[in-house]
């Protein structure tokens, strides 16, 4: 399966959703009372991690040329 413009966008948009509401869930009050199932911190990094993947996958993509190494 090749990852093209369309699933790359939709991967991304996914990503970006999760990480915004992750991020207003993680701005609410927290209740001592009842606590969280899942933790929205970890729920960001891991959309983040995501998005910008797919930001990197969208620029090769549209250069045609895949990234290439530092040189190390």
């Amino acid at each position: 399966m090749e990852l093209g413009w369309p699933e790359t966008l939709g991967i991304f948009v996914v990503a970006f959703g999760l990480f915004v509401f992750a991020n207003l869930a993680a701005r609410r009050p927290v209740d001592f009372l009842r606590p969280r199932l899942w933790s929205p911190v970890m729920v960001m990094a891991l959309s983040l991690l995501v998005a910008i993947m797919m930001l990197a996958h969208m620029v090769t993509l549209a250069t045609g040329r895949p990234f290439q190494g530092g040189g190390f």
